[in-house]
This record gives C-alpha cells, sequence and structure tokens, in this order.
C-alpha cells in the first residue's frame, strides 16, 4: 500500500464516543444531498449495539473509522456473517455501512483494514455492501440517482462505482428496483379470469392478521426461508429476526398490503409491501424530537408509494400465476388507501421469472443495484 497521506489514520471503534462518531458520519457528508433520507439516528445507534440488533447475536462485526486532520473522512462496517456462511459453505465476509468521500486512498485504507479484520476470521473474499445482511439494506447504487430511496433501499454517491471498480472489486450479481403507477400498470383479462381459477382450485387469499401478527410473521419467515432458498446470495433468517422488523414496522404497517396465499388453509406464497416511510422520513433530518414526532404524523398521512418488499411462493405452486394475482390485489388494497404509486424491489438480475412478469405489468425500472467482490489477499 501507498504511503498515507499526512494527517490521515484508520482507528477501529471502540467506545460510545467513536460509535456516535460511526453513526453521525452520514447527516454532515450528505448535507444538502436532496435525494438522500436520513434515517433515525435512534435507530442507527441501536442497528449497530448486539443487545438491539437480533442479527449481531450469532455474527460479529467490527467498525472503522478513517481520520483525517483530525476529522471524521469515512467509515465502514467488516461483517462476519456466520449464518451466509453456513448456509453456503463459503468464506466470504461482508462489508457494510460505507461512506468515503471521492478519494482512491480512504477507499482502499478502510475496505483494506475490512479485509485484515475479516482474514483473521478466517475469510478469504469481501463482497458487499450490505448492511449487514443481503436481507438488510444491501447494494450500491450504480444507476437512477434522480430520486430518493424507497424505504430500506440503499443510496449512495454515483462515485462509488468507480472508487469500488479501481480498488479490483468485481461486480458479483445485480438487481433492479422497478416501478409502476396507476397510470401505467397493465394487467391483462387473463388475470382477473386467474384469480376466479385458483379459487376453483382451493387457493384462497387473506391479509396479514394484526390479531395474530406474531403466528403470521412466522409464517413469512417460513414462506420466505423456503421460496427464496434457491436465490443468488440467499441467507435464511430467524423469527427474532422477523419479530425486530414487525416491531419497526408496527406502527405504519397495513395489513391489506400483506397477503398470503392458501392451499387447504396452508400457507404457500406471501407478498408483503410497506408503505414508502422515507417519503414521511426524509424531511425531519433523523430527529424526532422535541417536535417532529408531529410532523412525523402528518407526514405519514401525505405517503402516496409503497414498496413491494418481499414475494415469494413455494416452488411446487409457481406457475400459476400467484405472483401476478398478488400484483394485482396489492394494487387494489393500495388504492384504497390512496396510494396510486410503488416500487417493486428488489429484484435478482438472474431471476428472469420475476423480471418477466414484471415486464408483463409494464414496471419499469427506474434504478440498479450491484454487490461487488474481491479476493482477500
Amino acid at each position: 500500500m501507498n504511503a498515507s497521506k499526512p494527517g490521515m489514520e484508520i482507528l477501529r471503534v471502540g467506545n460510545a464516543r467513536q460509535r456516535r462518531e460511526f453513526v453521525m458520519l452520514p447527516y454532515r457528508f450528505y448535507r444538502g444531498d436532496r435525494n438522500w433520507v436520513p434515517p433515525l439516528v435512534a435507530g442507527e445507534k441501536k442497528f449497530i449495539l448486539s443487545r438491539h440488533n437480533p442479527f449481531l447475536k450469532d455474527n460479529r462485526i467490527e467498525l472503522f473509522l478513517c481520520r483525517r486532520n483530525g476529522e471524521t473522512a469515512g467509515r465502514v462496517a467488516a461483517v462476519l456473517n456466520r449464518d451466509h456462511q453456513r448456509h453456503h459453505g463459503d468464506r466470504c465476509g461482508f462489508f457494510g455501512m460505507f461512506e468515503c468521500p471521492d478519494d482512491p486512498e480512504v477507499a482502499e485504507r478502510l475496505l483494506q483494514s475490512a479485509s485484515v479484520w475479516l482474514k483473521e476470521q478466517g475469510c478469504d473474499t469481501l463482497r458487499g455492501p450490505a448492511s449487514f445482511s443481503l436481507n438488510g439494506v444491501a447494494g450500491l447504487l450504480i444507476d437512477g440517482f434522480d430520486r430518493p430511496p424507497a424505504v430500506l433501499m440503499a443510496y449512495n454517491p454515483p462515485y462509488y462505482r468507480a472508487l469500488l471498480e479501481g480498488l479490483g472489486f468485481r461486480q458479483a450479481m445485480r438487481f433492479f428496483a422497478y416501478e409502476v403507477s396507476r397510470d401505467t400498470i397493465r394487467f391483462s383479462r387473463a388475470v382477473g379470469r386467474l384469480q376466479e381459477r385458483l379459487r376453483d382450485q382451493g387457493f384462497t387469499f387473506r391479509p396479514f392478521d394484526l390479531a395474530h401478527a406474531e403466528r403470521d410473521m412466522g409464517h413469512v419467515i417460513d414462506l420466505f426461508n423456503r421460496a427464496w432458498a434457491d436465490n443468488w446470495g440467499f441467507v435464511p433468517t430467524t423469527l427474532a429476526e422477523g419479530l425486530d422488523d414487525l416491531k419497526k414496522m408496527r406502527p405504519v404497517l397495513k395489513s391489506d398490503l400483506i397477503v398470503f396465499a392458501e392451499k387447504e388453509g396452508r400457507p404457500v406464497g406471501f407478498s408483503l409491501s410497506l408503505p414508502d416511510i422515507n417519503q414521511a422520513l426524509r424531511p425531519l433530518n433523523g430527529r424526532l424530537f422535541p417536535f417532529n414526532w408531529l410532523r412525523l404524523l402528518r407526514n405519514l398521512k401525505r405517503i402516496d408509494a409503497i414498496r413491494v418488499t418481499l414475494m415469494g411462493v413455494l416452488k411446487e405452486f409457481r406457475q400459476l400465476g400467484i405472483d401476478l394475482a398478488f400484483y394485482q390485489m396489492t394494487a387494489e388494497n393500495a388504492y384504497k388507501h390512496g396510494i396510486y404509486k410503488a416500487e417493486m424491489s428488489w429484484i435478482l438480475e438472474s431471476n428472469e421469472a420475476m423480471n418477466r412478469v414484471l415486464r408483463h405489468i409494464n414496471a419499469a425500472i427506474t434504478k440498479t443495484y450491484a454487490i461487488y467482490e474481491k479476493p482477500i489477499a
């Protein structure tokens, strides 16, 4: 590695002051960027602590800061995702929460620090960004910088791609965000008949039951783990993680935007959509108090878009059109809430079946993301 610029140092985050420095960097870094959506500071502080984040019960992270002339210049999290390694039988490590100026040396020092730590943990590949899992906020935005991200989707400056590729990272997988509106979505007449045919075949559809939310979240987790098992990069999620997500989603969750398909009373597929709370959070600058919680309540009523976050159908029930039925039901239910736009994300480039369905309903790709990787020397 080349000699560092004067005044540059990399340090491991080891105390509360440094954790705050790590968390607060993006709020300064993205100041003035009209498309960045500041997450709630309180949530970001909890996210990196094992007592608040179920993912960290069995997986490890190491946080790094770059300081230049005494000022925080960048950050990265090295992620030892044991769940991934067990499922895939590899020695891949991950990086996430990456923020960096347009400076190749800062990027190199940060990612090299993550690589060194992960190599000490037995890893041979560095992959990311993922915070902290592909089941979370993942991917580098490489196309579609003209609008804010939807809820739980990544955002970053355009130059990050050049920084990573300049350091020898290559794309391991791309995935897409599609968008559709009431004015652009197209359902053929066959879709209406399709729902009738599915019901004739013994399939029923029902919304998420908020009165039995933990039970139904258990169904979501079970169906996700079974339906997504063959997808690139898949890592099983746990009920504890699902219930933690449910707790965070509960204030904005609308039960009829989560739909189950059942056969003989057994769940065989699901579709989960969330109101795009990023629309409500964007003006708050990460703070709820003292008065922003009132603005949040007002803003929640003005949300006009959803993100179709997850969809899965068990393998033996695919090719029957259940996914198309989900999309039509979700659109109809969203209209009842005054919601007329949707993002469907993320969709793997390799998932041709789902890409074909989205083209069929006239959805358009608006954002492209990539996961990068590089061998650890």
